[in-house]
């Protein structure tokens, strides 16, 4: 054409799949030609002629600018997950990238740090990564896979479907876990974090939840997989099966609990292709006195605190003296007999906490009275009466039985 000229340098475009991308037919000067018209890979894409556009079929990577070729490379990446949807806490997932060649690859985590390959749990190879034993509290989230030096970013979101994370009630599990598999010379592959550590006193009252992360009537989002079955078990027996259609009220409820009540509880949610459980370890706390009260200056009360049916690692029990303030608790473990003792000799309000590691789970208190003589005396005639009934009926039954001979 005269008086235009063309600019016939090959581009090369690097773009996420998924993403749009414009490409430009450029010309060195301002008036388009009458024909401009674009390939990919030898078939028309789009044709303008005239003003007039006409559309083809496939993607474009050539554009015909009147007399002149301008190609224009597109390299398309893509992540793909070797399963699609939601995932159950624990399954194993592989997030992979294509094409390769000769990419440098770099893996960002939810909270954006950078995978480096020496994580437990995350396997990293050249061109994918797999995510091992899924967790909702690190692995739920958007994923970044980082492409050097074709400066391409690519977000991938993973869905865990789990159990409502508490991440303080998560640390003091963690710090707990870490101890015992110390002390027994394992390495911790945390596979089982959800385990829980709930403490009630005696005759109180507490619900053991397990609700899961998601809203199970949550009617936009179609890929939320159905619940089959849900039950609660204590000690591998079963105790509740629930009703499905109230899976948002996941709650065992205990009453007026008692040491038979301690123990370790699981929840079962049943789907289609997996299961969930969680465990929940009830540890019950009572005190006990003996003799309940204190009968003169020079004797002593036994004060015990029992912890059902077993203690956690990094437990104590601690006896403090309330009503002065000065006193300093007397602590010990209760590990190896289940309960700690303290020898008491002052009247007045007495108090025994549970801690797990310098944290305060219970607080027990104790009112410790002074027998006084008119109390012993009553006591006494109580005793006197009991045991005069207790011979009065023995007196009756041998004569009916000489009445009857």
């Amino acid at each position: 054409l005269l008086g235009a000229t063309f600019s016939t340098r090959a581009e090369k475009l690097n773009v996420a799949a998924g993403t749009s991308v414009f490409l430009h037919c450029r010309s060195k000067t301002d008036n388009d030609p009458p024909l401009i018209i674009w390939n990919y890979n030898g078939k028309l894409l789009l044709k303008k002629m005239n003003g007039k556009i006409f559309k083809g079929k496939t993607d474009m990577s050539l554009c015909r600018h009147g007399r002149e070729n301008l190609p224009v490379g597109l390299l398309s990446f893509t992540v793909t997950g070797s399963k699609s949807g939601y995932l159950l806490q624990g399954d194993t997932l592989k997030l992979h990238l294509s094409p390769v060649k000769d990419a440098r690859i770099e893996w960002f985590e939810p909270r954006k740090t950078k995978v480096t390959g020496n994580e437990p749990r995350w396997k990293l190879q050249k061109d994918s990564l797999q995510i091992l034993n899924l967790t909702v509290q690190e692995d739920n989230g958007i994923w970044e896979c980082h492409i050097f030096p074709y400066n391409v970013n690519i977000s991938y979101n993973v869905k865990v479907l789990g159990f409502f994370y508490s991440e303080k009630a998560a640390m003091h599990t963690i710090l707990i876990i870490c101890y015992f598999l110390f002390w027994l010379d394992i390495k911790p592959g945390f596979s089982n974090l959800l385990d829980e550590f709930q403490f009630a006193t005696f005759n109180s009252s507490i619900s053991l939840s397990c609700a899961l992360n998601i809203d199970q009537q949550e009617k936009s989002d179609q890929e939320i997989p159905k619940v089959q079955s849900w039950k609660w078990l204590k000690n591998n027996i079963l105790v509740k099966d629930h009703n499905i259609s109230n899976i948002n009220r996941s709650i065992q409820q205990i009453s007026n609990v008692h040491s038979e009540d301690a123990g370790q509880y699981q929840c079962h949610i049943g789907f289609k292709h997996g299961i969930l459980i969680k465990t929940i370890n009830l540890i019950v706390v009572k005190v006990s006195a003996i003799p309940p009260m204190l009968k003169s200056k020079e004797n002593n009360v036994t004060l015990c605190g029992h912890i059902s049916p077993s203690a956690p690692p990094l437990t104590e029990l601690c006896w403090v003296y309330v009503n002065e303030s000065t006193s300093q608790p007397k602590c010990g473990s209760p590990i190896s007999e289940n309960k700690f003792c303290h020898v008491a000799t002052t009247e007045g309000l007495w108090r025994c906490d549970l801690k797990v590691n310098n944290d305060v789970k219970i607080s027990i208190d104790y009112v410790l009275g002074k027998f006084q003589e008119k109390n012993l005396s009553f006591i006494f005639w109580q005793q006197q009466a009991k045991r005069m009934a207790q011979i009065k009926q023995h007196l009756l039954a041998k004569r009916t039985c000489q009445c009857q001979r």
